[in-house]
């Protein structure tokens, strides 16, 4: 129970964070040009799992698309969807890719986002590893024990839902809150018998035989999806950019179909990872942009889980979360 009501607190000391944030929000100056007002700059966040940012910024496509009319492309680098929420919430995001988890709490505390197309989505997207030496064979074996998550992400969530279909809760086992680029070393040091995590990060402890993957979520306890999301604000003031935001993305979606050894070396490249470890994401995603159904019953399945732990400040209707009329003015 005390672990549970830590795991309550923590998260919703996230969206205390985000409002406040908000209060801070500024927008910044705009140009003028023929009459048609445009933003000096675009602020794009991304993390080291935002693929498609990672290859467009790699392939100079957002350059290419905004440098015509003069806007600036900036690229802010977090660490995980948490903070690039808090940006969101404070006016220094316009743009960014994050999982499911960060955008459906920050809606519920007065973030004003919107989910405008999807960035790719990874049946083993989220794992749950141990070290390559542990005696741990099921996730049942780890009652008791310690495991390092990122609060607030799409694995922690993950990671919950996992323990329930294994006969467990929050209260069996022992979390312990920590970034992503930190479970390798708690693993081998011996902080934490088990991490749960997102992709590259799984391939990354893989790859340097820092961890087997005891789950992953291809067994389809999760749907591991990465979205873009806009400032609603921001998208509505300048709908142009946010089209052709979409459409900057799309034609790094389609040099990944059609390159794919080619995307993984620049994606390697931008991203600083080995491209072995990016191997299993650029080959095995779905990189469709459109949202379909199964994708909005993910997220519905993540507003209903804050729910039920009352993390939510404010309820609403799903579907509020999305806006794919920038997606639509794509050409077919």
């Amino acid at each position: 129970m005390q672990n549970k009501k830590a795991l309550l607190v923590l998260v919703a000391l996230l969206t205390m964070a985000l409002l406040a944030a908000g209060c801070g929000s500024k927008e910044r100056a705009a140009v003028v040009d023929k009459g048609v007002e445009k933003p000096k700059e675009i602020h794009i966040a991304y993390q080291t799992s935002s693929t498609v940012i990672l290859l467009a910024k790699a392939l100079g496509i957002y350059e290419e698309e905004f440098a015509k009319d003069g806007i600036e492309v900036k690229y802010d680098l977090y660490l995980a969807g948490p903070p690039m929420i808090e940006a969101f919430a404070g006016g220094r995001a316009d743009f960014s890719a994050t999982g499911d988890m960060p955008p459906v709490s920050a809606r519920s505390a007065g973030v004003d986002i919107k989910i405008i197309s999807r960035a790719g989505y990874t049946p083993k997207g989220n794992a749950l590893l141990v070290r390559p030496d542990s005696p741990y064979k099921s996730v049942a074996d780890l009652k008791g024990k310690k495991i390092a998550v990122q609060f607030g992400s799409s694995a922690h969530h993950y990671l919950i839902l996992l323990l329930k279909q294994s006969g467990l809760n929050t209260s069996d086992v022992n979390l312990v809150g920590l970034p992503a680029p930190d479970h390798q070393a708690a693993l081998a040091s011996g902080n934490v018998e088990a991490v749960a995590t997102w992709e590259p990060w799984s391939s990354v402890l893989e790859n340097a035989k820092a961890g087997k993957v005891l789950a992953d979520s291809s067994s389809g306890v999760k749907r591991y999806l990465q979205v873009f999301l806009a400032r609603n604000d921001f998208a509505q003031q300048y709908p142009d950019i946010a089209v052709r935001f979409v459409k900057a993305n799309e034609k790094a979606l389609q040099f990944i179909k059609t390159n794919p050894d080619a995307a993984l070396e620049l994606i390697a490249k931008e991203s600083k990872l080995p491209a072995p470890v990016l191997a299993r994401i650029v080959r095995e995603t779905d990189w469709d942009a459109q949202i379909v159904p199964d994708d909005v019953a993910a997220f519905q399945q993540v507003k209903d889980f804050l729910q039920e732990t009352k993390v939510l400040k404010k309820d609403y209707d799903i579907n509020e979360l999305f806006d794919d009329r920038y997606f639509k003015q794509l050409p077919r």
